[in-house]
């Protein structure tokens, strides 16, 4: 009879392990289901290719001034000068050598009736302007000019000699603002004297040479100033001539410089770092993906992955804030397809 009840509960003990060991025993785990892919669906829309380059506000590209006049220098402006038609640049001898405006220096000396040419152009332009009265063709230095200088030189104090030479007059474009003078008083009057630039502020940029064909004269920009507020500008223009220009990683790259003038006056700042923003290119209405849809083709070129997983090859065109617009057979307008992002 012991020996029953002894077998019985071994019995019930090893029912018990195992029932222990079925219901502590773990399910065998499931492999990872893999997240399903994020789509996107093509858009119709209007795309805007909109860039900014960093630029400097000053006055625009410096000029230099050589005096052609012997003579000891006697006065010079002080930087920041601005200078007008007519008014004196330096003095040599205390002699004025004035501002005339035109593109053509003079190159003789200007004293005989009948001679002809673009420099008495210049200063018959220039005399004119200034409100003495001269008569003849326009090129034509004739005996009413020369007496009108005569007039002109009895007006500035100097000998009333009728003639103009080279060294009596500095050629410039326009009416200029002295950015710098390298010549001291007492030193010669003939050699590098100054630098000027325009009055009217402007602003110089350093165009990435991959990316100067943007810039072309006359474009209308926007103008970043130092303080956030902005206004507009137009191209003056863009040189031909790349030079190099070493970056922050001490890489050099081609630059093509680009002048900018201001549409508006700009107070509160003459320099200072500012940014230049202008639309390059524009599309309306067309269909555009994330960039982040685009797959590249081991044969070359892009395909977008359709939300079912098939490959569609697409030509791409204008990538703008983040899209790029593609076409193609089969890409429509509100198609699924899949994006990393």
């Amino acid at each position: 009879m012991r020996r029953w009840i002894l077998v019985g509960v071994v019995a019930a003990v090893l029912a018990g392990g195992v029932l222990a060991l079925t219901l502590t025993r773990r399910a065998p785990a499931q492999p990872p289901q893999p997240p399903a892919p994020k789509t996107v669906a093509v858009v119709k829309t209007d795309l805007t290719d909109v860039r900014e380059f960093k630029a400097t506000l000053g006055f625009g590209a410096s000029q230099e001034v050589t005096g052609r006049r012997p003579g000891t220098l006697t006065w010079l402006p002080a930087p920041g000068t601005a200078v007008g038609r007519g008014a004196a640049v330096y003095k040599v001898d205390n002699r004025p050598v004035w501002l005339f405006f035109g593109d053509t220096p003079l190159w003789r000396k200007l004293d005989k009736a009948g001679t002809r040419g673009p420099d008495v152009k210049i200063v018959k332009d220039n005399l004119g302007a200034l409100g003495y009265k001269l008569g003849g063709p326009a090129d034509e230095l004739t005996q009413a000019t020369i007496d009108a200088v005569k007039r002109w030189q009895k007006a500035e104090k100097v000998e009333e000699s009728g003639a103009v030479e080279p060294g009596d007059v500095v050629v410039l474009p326009g009416e200029v603002r002295v950015e710098s003078v390298t010549a001291k008083l007492s030193a010669s009057g003939e050699g590098p004297l100054m630098s000027v630039t325009a009055t009217g502020k402007a602003v110089d940029a350093s165009i990435d040479a991959r990316q100067a064909e943007v810039f072309t004269k006359d474009l209308k920009v926007t103008v970043v100033l130092p303080n956030g507020a902005e206004t507009s500008g137009t191209v003056r223009s863009v040189s031909t001539e790349a030079k190099s220009e070493k970056g922050g990683n001490g890489e050099e790259t081609p630059v093509i410089a680009v002048d900018i003038g201001l549409d508006t006056e700009v107070g509160g700042f003459d320099s200072g770092p500012v940014r230049i923003r202008l639309t390059s290119t524009a599309r309306a209405g067309v269909l555009a993906v994330p960039v982040t849809a685009l797959l590249a083709l081991r044969e070359g070129g892009y395909a977008v992955q359709t939300a079912q997983g098939g490959l569609v090859a697409v030509k791409t065109g204008l990538f703008a804030g983040g899209l790029v617009e593609i076409s193609g057979g089969g890409v429509t307008e509100g198609l699924q397809v899949v994006t990393t992002s």
